[in-house]
């Protein structure tokens, strides 16, 4: 850098330099533009260096703004669904009693995926289109940390297989067995009945396990007509009676002890977690692409997005020790 020593008259260049004060003559106007400093952001050739590489700028903001958009759409049809059912979210209603409470709420799952994505998805493409590391960081940060708790629910039920299945199917009886006809919780019951139907099972170790239901229990206390039975979706022919009328009173009675007539004639008996299992292993290929498929998007996420933040650091450093950012 130039320096100046000052004297009685002012600012003078020291001997051998060029004089940055001083008359009007070509020959002083030529040593003012000597004095002007010379960016080192400047390489051979007049091109400015750039450590910012535009097309992984660009692919991540892309790819976020996609899934942005995505997040947004699941965000939205969330909030329609609670603000259409908001009564039922209200501490007279029961309200949300626990984590099983959001979990088998196909509202409340929207509006939490939704809103995950979204917050995610506007850092990455805030972070990338604006040059910001922080949110760059923050977005890899976020998706390493889920990457790692898949991973981890993926191993712990490869490991812990029968614990894993003993502990879903009591959930699954405590948290959507005994909810099912409740009201808030009807899209928990369209979702068991679709399920019903196309992985032909009934309840979740077995069809017995409607009899923790309080609307199909086999007791002596119960006067639900649905006593001793079984939503119709569990049954293998629902449309016995017509072909374009679902028979919505064909699982009755399946489970009354003086009914001579096997289950297994008309409903569908085998647990829908063990029907889950046997889907999974009949189907290795698909389902183990699909986990490839998003596993590679992830850490491709997580990849651009730190590499981006780095170069970022490395175009703010050099910009700093140029003096064009302070």
């Amino acid at each position: 850098p130039i320096s100046f020593q000052p004297n009685r008259r002012g600012y003078q260049a020291p001997p051998g330099k060029p004089s940055c004060h001083g008359g009007n003559n070509n020959n002083a106007k030529r040593q003012r533009r000597q004095c002007q400093p010379m960016p080192r952001a400047i390489v051979s050739g007049g091109r400015r260096t750039n450590f910012v590489n535009p097309c992984i700028k660009y692919a991540l903001f892309f790819f976020n703004f996609v899934f942005w958009l995505a997040g947004s759409l699941i965000l939205g049809i969330g909030v329609a669904a609670a603000f259409m059912k908001r009564e039922a979210f209200d501490s007279a209603s029961g309200g949300v009693k626990d984590i099983f409470s959001v979990i088998f709420d196909a509202t409340l799952v929207f509006i939490a995926f939704g809103a995950l994505v979204f917050l995610l998805t506007f850092a990455g493409c805030l972070g990338s289109l604006r040059d910001n590391a922080c949110l760059l960081k923050f977005f890899a940060l976020s998706l390493f940390v889920i990457f790692l708790a898949e991973c981890a629910a993926a191993i712990a039920v490869f490991v812990l297989k029968d614990r894993a299945i003993d502990y879903v199917e009591t959930v699954l009886k405590a948290n959507m067995i005994t909810m099912y006809r409740e009201e808030r919780y009807e899209d928990t019951q369209n979702f068991i009945d679709w399920y019903h139907k196309n992985l032909a099972c009934c309840g979740a170790a077995s069809y017995r396990d409607w009899n923790d239901n309080k609307y199909f229990a086999c007791n002596a206390n119960n006067t639900s007509p649905e006593r001793c039975g079984v939503p119709f979706s569990c049954c293998k022919k629902m449309n016995d009676i017509d072909d374009r009328v679902i028979n919505t009173m064909c699982g009755y009675h399946v489970t009354n002890p003086r009914n001579t007539e096997q289950p297994e004639a008309r409903i569908w008996t085998v647990g829908c977690v063990e029907a889950t299992r046997k889907y999974i292993e009949n189907n290795v290929i698909p389902v183990a692409g699909v986990a490839i498929a998003v596993s590679v998007v992830q850490l491709t996420a997580i990849f651009l997005s730190r590499v981006l933040a780095g170069q970022i650091q490395d175009q703010v450093t050099l910009l700093r020790r140029t003096g064009e950012l302070v």
